[in-house]
Formats: C-alpha cells, sequence, structure tokens
C-alpha cells in the first residue's frame, strides 16, 4: 500500500479485506507513528486485527496486537521477535533465495514472503527470481511460501503450480482502477485454481 498511499486507504482496506488473508501494513519512508495511525485508521474502518500484517515494526505490530509481523531479510531474528508476540501472530520473513528461506524456516519463521518472481516497477532494473527458483523453493521448505512480485492475475496457475501457498500483490491491487474489484479478481482465480490443484 506504500505506493498509493493516501487519506482512503484505510476504506479501501475495509473494502479490500474480505477478499484476502491480510493487509500488509507498511510505510517504509514514514515514522513508526504514522504507522501506528494507519493501522489504527483501518481498525475504525472495520479491518480486524487479526487479518493486519505489519512490516518490519515490532513494536507497532505488539501495541496493535495485530495478526503478523513481516520482517525484512536483514531484520530483527525471527526467535527474538517471536519471544515476544502473543500466542496465535504470525511471523514471516522476506526472502530472495533458497538460503535465506531455509534459515527463516529453521529459525522458527511460520511463512517466508519469497520475491520478486517477475518483473516489478517496484525494483526497476532488478532482474525477477523467476518462477523456476520459486518452485525450488517451494519443494525445499516446510513451511509456507508466499509469492511477491509483479503477479498479475494470469499468473495465479503458474504460481500455484509451482507450489506457492499463497501470493502478495501490492501494486496490481492498491494501483487499479478499482481496488476492490483487483481484489476480488485475484481472489476468484487464487480459489478456482486451488480447487483444481
Amino acid at each position: 500500500m506504500e505506493s498509493g498511499y493516501h487519506a482512503d486507504v484505510p476504506q479501501v482496506a475495509a473494502a479490500i479485506y474480505p477478499y484476502v488473508h491480510y493487509v500488509h501494513a507498511r510505510l517504509k519512508q514514514k515514522g513508526a507513528s504514522e504507522l501506528l495511525a494507519l493501522i489504527r485508521s483501518m481498525v475504525e474502518q472495520g479491518v480486524p486485527l487479526q487479518q493486519i500484517a505489519v512490516n518490519d515494526r515490532v513494536d507497532v505490530a505488539l501495541l496493535t496486537l495485530a495478526g503478523a509481523v513481516q520482517l525484512p531479510a536483514n531484520g530483527l531474528p525471527v526467535r527474538d521477535v517471536k519471544s515476544l508476540l502473543p500466542k496465535g501472530t504470525r511471523c514471516g520473513v522476506s526472502v530472495h533465495s533458497l538460503e535465506e528461506a531455509q534459515m527463516a524456516e529453521q529459525a522458527g519463521a511460520d511463512y517466508v514472503l519469497y520475491g520478486h518472481v517477475y518483473v516489478t516497477r517496484c525494483k526497476p532494473g532488478v532482474v525477477p527470481r523467476g518462477i523456476a527458483q520459486l518452485e525450488r523453493i517451494c519443494s525445499l521448505s516446510n513451511i509456507p511460501v508466499i509469492a511477491l512480485g509483479g503477479i498479475q492475475p494470469h499468473h495465479i496457475p503458474e504460481l500455484y503450480h509451482a507450489g506457492a501457498s499463497g501470493i502478495a500483490v501490492m501494486s496490481g491491487i492498491w494501483e487499479a482502477e478499482s481496488p476492490i474489484a483487483a481484489a476480488m479478481e485475484y481472489r476468484q482465480l487464487v480459489d478456482q485454481v486451488v480447487r483444481n490443484l
């Protein structure tokens, strides 16, 4: 949501949360107080705390009792973070390689967010890691691997056939003409593919 952050993000989050597992709260260019205010606004609009994942800021996740914390690859140690989190709060790690994924799993991560799989404007000039690497990581991981990066609806079948347990989408929803319609489309396609696996 970061790139499209503006005043109506809480309202949009409230409209799309029924179609996603988590709304990921990330404001890397802003401070903890702005992130806290954003999360509280989303909750006021009706987004359940259990469906909010807080990026990096463990302090904000603890203050809000959000449902998940997403740690960057170079972030705080998973074990230390999990020792602070309330029971049931999930802890994921962003990874960019098999080695990072295995380290996160050994450290106790509940899932990993892997990417970027496809070309994305978020990382201009950076070569995508591709579907073959995703498939390898999924086959060698015992925790869910969530695919990220440049995902369009037509990519969903190959991502799930490669072993992904889920997808994370930012610009495909937040920059869509109708974020609600986009979220619904992604969810319908995911449900259809999962049914046919």
